[in-house]
């Protein structure tokens, strides 16, 4: 393995540690705001990864970083780690139908957030961990991450198309 191919590995372990410390440090709690920030900025770099790289090797990053959300911030273990492999796939083969540009990835990345944050969502109501209604849970959870994870890719995706230039 050379030494480009830790690279992405190297950022994904990043973006995980920084996602841990954004939940302590900039919680709604603590900066008093009535929505909640939640960053995936793990799971929009294995998006990346899925729609210019290839798709089988996201699932893989997406299914130790869904194994790594499970075991360290969730009390179950499996809910991060099939929602994250499901919507890297899903969201991966569905963009290949399109012709893959900025737009067409910026819009992929932004719904694989939100198919992620559906799925886990709806597999912790369906167990009855969380009695969250769902109007609450677009309005001050899904809008402001989304915002959120949205200005992460625009200002993470040049970095990263030069990153996958130097991977091929």
């Amino acid at each position: 393995m050379t030494l480009k191919r830790v690279y992405i590995p190297a950022i994904l372990f990043c973006l995980f540690i920084i996602e841990g410390t954004w939940m302590q440090i900039a919680s709604s709690e603590n900066l008093g705001f009535d929505f909640v920030l939640i960053p995936r900025f793990t799971m929009l770099i294995i998006m990346f990864v899925a729609l210019y790289i290839n798709v089988p090797l996201a699932v893989t990053y997406a299914l130790v970083a869904g194994f790594l959300y499970d075991i360290i911030y969730t009390d179950f273990i499996g809910i991060y780690l099939f929602a994250m492999a499901l919507t890297t796939y899903v969201v991966g083969q569905s963009a290949k139908i399109l012709h893959l540009n900025a737009v067409v990835g910026t819009l992929a990345a932004l719904v694989a957030v939100v198919v992620l944050e559906f799925l886990v969502y709806g597999l912790y109501t369906l167990i009855g961990f969380v009695d969250y209604a769902l109007k609450p849970f677009l309005l001050e959870r899904v809008l402001p991450s989304l915002v959120l994870n949205g200005i992460f890719w625009i200002l993470s995706y040049l970095p990263m198309k030069k990153l996958v230039k130097k991977w091929n």
